[in-house]
C-alpha cells in the first residue's frame, strides 16, 4: 500500500480544487457518463468489464471516462494536492463507482495487462479503515440492487 502523502495546501486552496473537479462533474458528457456508470453499469464479472471496457463504444468511453476521472482525483490525494479525509467527506460517488468493480478489479488488470489501472483509487480506498467499511457498505448495497434488478426481470 502506497504512503499517502501530507497535504501541502491549506483548506482553502483544497475547497477550491474540490470545487474545480466538482465543476468538472458537471459538464454535459461527464453527467452523461456518470448517470451510466451510476446507473445501468452493473459489471458481474471481470469479464463481463473486459467486454463492456473493449467494445469500442459510447459505454467504453464512459468507463474510461469516469474511472480516469476518479484515479486522477486519487492521484491528488497520494501527492498532497488534497487530503483524504476533504476527499471521503465530499467525493462519496467515488466509492460507490469502486464498488461496482473492486471485486473484479484484479481479474480486469490481469486479462487488459493493466496492472496499474485505478491503482490511485485502490490506494485511497484501501488506506484507510474508513474507506474499507464504505466500500464493504457500498458493495452490500450493490448486491441487493443487482438481487432487485433480476427480480424485476422475473415473470410474476
Amino acid at each position: 500500500m502506497a504512503r499517502q502523502t501530507k497535504t501541502r495546501n491549506n483548506p482553502i486552496e483544497e475547497a477550491d480544487l474540490i470545487l474545480k473537479l466538482y465543476e468538472l462533474r458537471r459538464e454535459t458528457v461527464m453527467r452523461e457518463a456518470r448517470a451510466y456508470i451510476g446507473g445501468a453499469f452493473l459489471p458481474s464479472s471481470a469479464e463481463d468489464l473486459v467486454q463492456i471496457v473493449t467494445a469500442g463504444n459510447q459505454h467504453s468511453s464512459f468507463v474510461l471516462q469516469v474511472y480516469g476521472y476518479w484515479d486522477m482525483v486519487a492521484a491528488f490525494v497520494l501527492h498532497g494536492a488534497l487530503s483524504a479525509e476533504l476527499v471521503y467527506g465530499t467525493c462519496q460517488e467515488m466509492y460507490f463507482q469502486y464498488a461496482k468493480i473492486q471485486p473484479y478489479l484484479a481479474g480486469f488488470r490481469e486479462t487488459m495487462d493493466l496492472p496499474e489501472w485505478l491503482s490511485n483509487v485502490e490506494r485511497v480506498i484501501d488506506g484507510s479503515d474508513q474507506g474499507r467499511r464504505r466500500i464493504e457498505t457500498m458493495r452490500k448495497n450493490m448486491d441487493a440492487i443487482a438481487q432487485r434488478r433480476v427480480a424485476s426481470l422475473l415473470p410474476s
